[in-house]
């Protein structure tokens, strides 16, 4: 009799599993997969003070069968800014969430700011993480942290002026559009989002002091940060811009941070001109010219794995400068300077100025572009006309630290005559026999 119940409690198991909707038989199949409401929550209130706000994330399973997450996480952990709740479960993970076939559950993110705290970053960044079958999918939490004007894509008012109140982060590519012109007062500070540039179709004024420097850089705030190279995507001047100066300023942790379209003119007016300018720590090039007129005093460029200057086409004239590069954490792949093209014709005049690096020939010379030189030290046996040109290390006084001072004993020192740069690099003066270079040999 034990014998004819088995076929019974079978039968009845199996019309228990017949009666089961679909919605509810659980899914193993890792191609079922979740989808969300938006693959980034973005938190766009600007705090003043101490505040929260909470957003609601749809989850949404589009598959006939349940999915159990086995896992909602915050990728930051108990030291994030956000937190979660997951039916009515706060935490900074939740485990085993079922959402029936065709069905979906909201998730509910909240962030705490405090916008005076100095070290939080002005972009506040997080993920969710959501672990299903193997599967591991992932929405991005960001908030605005620290007070600051915050931009996105989009192009900036025409004639717009920037003041030194509070930063300006630019969270994607911020355009000046043709016609009109952005200037940007002494002291700002200008920081770029991961991939963000300024992208320039009209005019760029961008005038710090000596005592109000500007700076353009990484919204990444850390000291261990300032060195880093390739975190946003630089200032872009496109062939309608025209009239552009930076000067007081420091560039870096682009990828390329000055790039510029062709300008086709007969004139050697500068589309740009730089001075007093750092130009640092760029995962591509520091300047990268099409057929462009550019004109630079005062400056100093260092430290990218490709050309300090590339110059295909148009007229460059560089004053006081410091071209100075060594391998430091990546291979480099060109010499300092690449000059001319197949294109175009390239008129450089390079007065005063310092050629250096870790390669024993530091220029690339493409269809014989016009050089001239003028009291210079150079490492290159392509000096074009040159007159007072030396090839003696200029003797920096820490270059692996980026700083490119110069020591006593130093050939360039005394070794120009005036060009009509009264100062330095640091503000100070040259006397009747300048040195070479960005510095003046105090």
């Amino acid at each position: 009799m034990k014998l004819n119940r088995i076929p019974v409690v079978f039968i009845l198991v199996l019309q228990f599993l017949s009666c089961m909707r679909k919605d509810e038989v659980l899914s193993t199949d890792p191609s079922d997969r979740l989808e969300f409401s938006e693959d980034t929550v973005f938190f766009d209130t600007l705090f003043s003070s101490v505040g929260s706000i909470t957003k609601r994330l749809l989850v949404y399973n589009p598959g006939k069968n349940k999915i159990r997450i086995s896992s909602v996480t915050l990728a930051g952990g108990s030291n994030s800014a956000y937190s979660v709740i997951v039916n009515g479960l706060n935490g900074p993970s939740i485990s085993d969430i079922d959402i029936r076939g065709n069905d979906s559950i909201y998730v509910l993110v909240k962030v705490l700011i405090d916008p005076s705290n100095q070290d939080l970053p002005f972009l506040v960044s997080d993920s969710i993480l959501f672990y299903t079958n193997t599967n591991r999918q992932k929405v991005l939490l960001s908030a605005y942290g620290q007070d600051a004007h915050f931009f996105g894509k989009e192009s900036i008012a025409c004639d717009a002026v920037w003041v030194n109140d509070k930063p300006y982060v630019l969270y994607d590519t911020l355009q000046v559009n043709t016609g009109c012109t952005l200037t940007i007062q002494p002291g700002c500070k200008i920081y770029f989002h991961t991939a963000a540039a300024l992208n320039v179709r009209g005019t760029l004024i961008a005038q710090g002091s000596s005592s109000e420097p500007l700076l353009f850089a990484s919204d990444k705030l850390s000291k261990t940060a300032q060195d880093d190279r390739g975190q946003w995507g630089g200032l872009i001047f496109q062939s309608s811009s025209s009239g552009n100066v930076i000067s007081w300023a420091t560039i870096r942790n682009s990828s390329t941070a000055i790039k510029l379209f062709p300008v086709i003119d007969a004139d050697t007016i500068a589309e740009l001109s730089l001075d007093h300018t750092f130009l640092l720590h760029a995962s591509v090039r520091l300047i990268d010219a099409q057929e462009v007129d550019l004109a630079g005093s005062n400056l100093v460029l260092s430290d990218c794995p490709k050309a300090l200057l590339k110059h295909t086409a148009g007229c460059g004239v560089w004053k006081h400068c410091t071209f100075a590069n060594y391998s430091s954490g990546f291979f480099r792949e060109e010499t300092n300077l690449v000059l001319g093209s197949n294109m175009g014709s390239l008129k450089m005049y390079v007065l005063n100025s310092i050629l250096w690096g870790d390669k024993s020939n530091e220029v690339t010379a493409n269809n014989t572009p016009s050089l001239s030189l003028q009291s210079c030290i150079w490492r290159s046996a392509y000096m074009g006309t040159n007159t007072n040109v030396i090839t003696s290390n200029p003797l920096f006084s820490k270059p692996s630290a980026f700083d490119f001072s110069l020591t006593a004993g130093s050939s360039a020192i005394d070794l120009c005559t005036g060009v009509g740069v009264p100062d330095d690099i640091a503000a100070g003066n040259r006397d009747s026999t300048p040195d070479a270079g960005a510095y003046e040999f105090k």
